[in-house]
């Protein structure tokens, strides 16, 4: 099992406009790095793409609650994974977002995805504000 925790990033906005913002899978191609990013496909609880040409990712909205977004991996996907995203509260202006993941990879896959799925996820935690901001 692979467990993946992104940086903890202070978001300069409210906890329930980044969940209401995250709560739409198809806002999620903000989150992305543009060049690593093809075949974008998505509605408000689904999404599928191909990262960096190699793999087709399938993600499907599980939940939403106060404070948190479960996602899950579906049919298309290399291998079995969930991420949550973890929005909290520190004043009524900002929040903080740690996105985490458990992925189901072989010992030989952990080592091959592991660092650039940790990036990936810095990255999108990085991304949440401005792709809020500029929406």
């Amino acid at each position: 099992m692979l467990e993946i925790v992104s940086e903890k990033i202070e978001v300069n906005l409210n906890s329930s406009k980044c969940i209401e913002y995250l709560s739409d899978l198809n806002n999620y191609i903000n989150l992305f790095p543009k060049d690593k990013i093809k075949n974008w496909e998505s509605n408000k609880d689904f999404c599928t793409f191909s990262i960096q040409n190699t793999y087709v990712l399938d993600i499907k909205k599980e939940a939403v609650s106060k404070n948190k977004i479960h996602l899950k991996s579906e049919k298309k996907s290399p291998f079995n994974f969930n991420i949550i995203i973890d929005i909290q509260s520190l004043k009524p202006e900002t929040c903080t977002a740690q996105i985490t993941s458990k992925a189901d990879v072989s010992p030989m896959l952990k080592v091959i995805v592991g660092k650039p799925l940790n990036e990936l996820f810095n990255y999108m935690a990085n991304s949440i504000e401005k792709a809020i901001l500029t929406e």
